[in-house]
């Protein structure tokens, strides 16, 4: 039998999940005071929430493809004796 290997937790992956939670827990929070009648929450407030929340994890997103940008250029250049190519 092969175990899979697990994969080290980043800082980043509790981020994403935070994101994830805060994101569903506002939109249920919004439903339910919307339908119980006690009040509407301010169009303003949703639009600066999910946006918030979108610009973390795209910000995440660019640091981890920065990462693997330029982790693979790193490699690249300590196997040719740290000689920096253009």
């Amino acid at each position: 039998m092969f175990r899979k290997k697990k994969r080290e937790k980043h800082f980043s992956d509790y981020i994403v999940a935070a994101a994830i939670t805060a994101i569903g827990l506002y939109t249920v929070a919004a439903a339910v005071l919307q339908f119980c009648g006690f009040m509407e929450i301010s169009p303003t407030l949703t639009t600066c929430w999910f946006s918030f929340w979108t610009v973390e994890i795209v910000a995440l997103a660019a640091i981890k493809g920065g990462k693997v940008k330029h982790g693979e250029r790193k490699a690249n250049n300590e196997n040719k004796g740290g000689e920096e190519q253009n």
